[in-house]
């Protein structure tokens, strides 16, 4: 696998802002067309782990500021690549199975990707703590706001995620609104929480997360009915 970014992928002009904010310890992959779309979409993932604790190389690499970026890179940009938090919220948004590959170049190049959780975990088996949470909302709200994102999609219907970002949110004197959906998709009920920030209002979709147990179907047609899909965002030419 590539640890070089093709920075022809991405967007970097907001480096120098990320470089000055040190508690964000990996920068966020931004498409190179993501300036350029109607509605400015965050699509949030929560952990990377390491995956081989006694190598100096992987150590290495995930102390780089563009770990989070080749991971990206290497599992999403590979259009081929059988990853299934990838490719399945792919098929949620184009509502296919099978979205062909420039479906899924005009998405990963309109929107930004980024880890709520900002710190490796040991193994695939442990689990984000608490604080964790709370220190990745915090980045993330700085992020919403340098790049005016209007909408979010959030991977992981944990509870300590919500209650971690309602209590930042209440910290920060951010008002919002909680729509607790009623019905269930599955075993899981989704949830929405807007943000009334002094700027614009600011959309956040929590689903189940795309890894596994996901139906592709479901969650697209809520997805769709939320709000305005990567398929639908058709971008401003420039």
């Amino acid at each position: 696998m590539s640890l070089i970014i093709d920075i022809s992928n991405i967007d970097t002009t907001y480096d120098h802002l990320f470089e000055a904010r040190h508690q964000l310890t990996w920068w966020p992959w931004i498409g190179n067309k993501f300036n350029s779309a109607n509605k400015k979409t965050l699509i949030l993932g929560e952990s990377t782990y390491n995956w081989n604790p006694k190598s100096e190389q992987v150590k290495e690499r995930i102390n780089r500021k563009d770990h989070l970026r080749i991971l990206h890179q290497n599992h999403a940009i590979q259009l081929n690549r059988k990853s299934k938090y990838v490719r399945n919220i792919e098929r949620a948004i184009f509502q296919s199975k099978s979205p062909t590959l420039a479906d899924k170049e005009m998405l990963w190049s309109t929107v930004v990707y980024h880890n709520l959780v900002l710190r490796p975990m040991a193994t695939l088996k442990h689990r984000p703590s608490y604080n964790d949470y709370k220190l990745g909302w915090e980045e993330v709200l700085y992020i919403s706001d340098i790049l005016t994102i209007d909408q979010c999609i959030v991977y992981g219907l944990e509870n300590n995620k919500i209650t971690s970002l309602l209590e930042v949110l209440k910290n920060s004197n951010i008002n919002y609104e909680h729509n607790k959906i009623s019905s269930k998709i599955g075993n899981s009920r989704p949830s929405v929480i807007t943000l009334n920030t002094s700027n614009r209002p600011l959309k956040l979709v929590f689903i189940r997360h795309p890894s596994a147990f996901f139906s592709w179907k479901n969650w697209g047609a809520f997805l769709k009915n939320e709000i305005l899909l990567p398929s639908q965002n058709a971008y401003v030419s420039k």
